[in-house]
């Protein structure tokens, strides 16, 4: 009787959970029509002075540079058997699409944050030019420090900013208190409003490390800084001919997006000491 009661594939499907790092929810982000951007930046200020009646005014020299955002390229195939494509009544393919979007997805979040900049995005943390301030233990968080290293930005970048940890990292947050006891994450009671520490919003990011000796936990900082550039939204392309004699079709997926801090003048990172 089993030959003529077949098995029913159900159209629920389990999934594991695919983490990613919200960079795009807080960075500057652009669309691009080329391989790549450069951005011009003034990297010097005139020196006006005072000068007497009759006096001759000093000159000035105003220097430039630029830097450039470059795409990186990030592609992958599925093989799938034409008989699992025709049975699953258009789901199998749906769960590829979707696992590709969830790949790709956490592939760029983790480029934005640990990225090396070889043949993939510049990452926030990589970047050897953002400051460093010290927490002066290696495992437990100081709250002083944290005040000192938000409010060693300027006051400009200082009241844009956002702070960016992982969720281990949030939860010892939540325990710290400043010299009066008063805690200083600050949940939300309003219905769409972030919680926030020292009274800016914060980011969970799972990529971001823990905190351990010699580790960069935290980070804080003006994230319209962080420049990235999309030049092409996940590509799909379903290739039935290349593998038709094995009865296999083959879905193509390539995605091209740049990131890079544009401005490390902008950011703080918290270093954890050396045990």
């Amino acid at each position: 009787g089993g030959y003529l009661a077949p098995p029913e594939m159900s159209t629920e499907m389990i999934r594991v959970l695919v983490e990613f790092s919200p960079v795009r929810s807080v960075a500057s982000v652009r669309n691009i029509g080329s391989p790549s951007v450069k951005y011009p930046k003034r990297t010097g200020r005139t020196n006006a002075q005072w000068e007497g009646e009759t006096e001759d005014s000093e000159e000035s020299t105003v220097t430039f540079g630029q830097t450039e955002v470059t795409t990186r390229k990030l592609m992958t195939y599925v093989d799938m058997s034409n008989e699992l494509l025709a049975d699953s009544g258009g789901t199998a393919e749906a769960e590829v699409r979707l696992a590709l979007s969830e790949d790709f997805g956490q592939k760029e979040s983790l480029s934005f944050v640990t990225g090396s900049g070889v043949k993939e995005p510049g990452g926030l943390m990589t970047n050897e030019d953002i400051a460093a301030h010290l927490n002066g233990h290696a495992s437990n968080l100081s709250p002083d420090e944290l005040i000192k290293l938000m409010y060693s930005l300027p006051s400009a970048y200082r009241n844009s900013g956002t702070w960016m940890m992982n969720g281990t990292t949030l939860a010892a947050i939540r325990l710290l208190k400043d010299g009066d006891g008063r805690y200083l994450w600050q949940p939300s009671f309003q219905a769409g409003q972030p919680e926030t520490i020292l009274g800016r919003p914060v980011v969970e990011a799972v990529d971001m490390p823990d905190v351990a000796a010699n580790a960069f936990p935290n980070l804080y900082g003006d994230f319209s800084a962080y420049r990235i550039v999309d030049r092409l939204s996940m590509s799909i392309l379903v290739n039935p001919y290349l593998l038709a004699t094995k009865g296999v079709t083959r879905i193509h997926a390539t995605r091209r997006v740049g990131g890079k801090v544009i401005q490390a003048a902008r950011f703080r990172k918290l270093k954890m000491a050396t045990s």
